[in-house]
């Protein structure tokens, strides 16, 4: 069954052209032209993914992706005209799974989409493939591959399937030091050029939910010059 892709944009003839073209790739595609339309069509007919504009009216994009991320599981693209480094990486703070500066290439959104969307395969309906290791210990953080679990103690910890996915990818190798472009290859598949400073604000988001002090953290440890480790105590 083709994914359906939500896409919100409110420049009329932009959103018919994103449209168009991905049903040509064989998604479906549904359009929406603001905030408030996002947020109904998500929670009335949830889609596999949304692209989504962060300059909208009725409900900045921002906005609109975290509600998103603190209520579903559905992936998001964002794309905006503003090219700025703060306002990408507010994109991703937002939680939002990957980013395109406007104006992008169709044919680039289609395989970020597609990039996206197999990273995340399964976390909507709940029938995430099962992983050879399907359970990580690590002190007293678990994590759960098929269930896309994550609780440290007895406390459940939600995270986005990005976020879940750079954890379980630390997880797998307790001491082991990962770079910022081997984790940005685990999560996109590639390691666009650019990129590597979003995984910072990945893991800034993962230590608010793992860490007893984010600013202090003992778990998810920055090695300088290098990238991150998970303490395996």
């Amino acid at each position: 069954m083709a994914e359906r892709v939500l896409i919100v944009e409110d420049e009329a003839e932009l959103n018919t052209m994103i449209a168009d073209f991905l049903v040509s790739r064989g998604f479906q595609a549904v359009s929406v032209y603001d905030g408030p339309s996002a947020l109904r069509s998500v929670f009335e007919d949830p889609p596999d993914i949304v692209v989504l504009d962060l300059n909208l009216p009725g409900l900045a994009g921002l906005d609109v992706a975290r509600t998103i991320v603190s209520q579903t599981t559905i992936p998001i693209v964002v794309t905006t005209a503003r090219g700025e480094e703060e306002d990408r990486l507010a994109g991703f703070l937002s939680g939002a799974d990957d980013y395109l500066v406007k104006p992008f290439s169709l044919p680039e959104l289609a395989l970020r989409i597609q990039a996206v969307l197999r990273r995340t395969e399964g976390t909507i309906h709940g029938d995430r493939r099962a992983s050879a290791a399907k359970t990580q210990r690590v002190g007293d953080l678990r994590m759960d591959a098929d269930r896309r679990t994550v609780f440290v103690g007895d406390r459940r910890v939600e995270l986005t399937a990005v976020q879940f996915d750079l954890l379980y990818l630390l997880a797998s190798s307790p001491g082991r030091v990962f770079t910022r472009a081997q984790m940005l290859v685990a999560v996109q598949g590639e390691a666009f050029e650019g990129y590597e400073r979003t995984i910072d604000v990945h893991v800034k988001n993962i230590r608010k939910r793992i860490e007893a002090d984010p600013r202090r953290p003992r778990r998810l440890v920055t090695v300088r010059g290098v990238g991150y480790r998970l303490e395996g105590r």
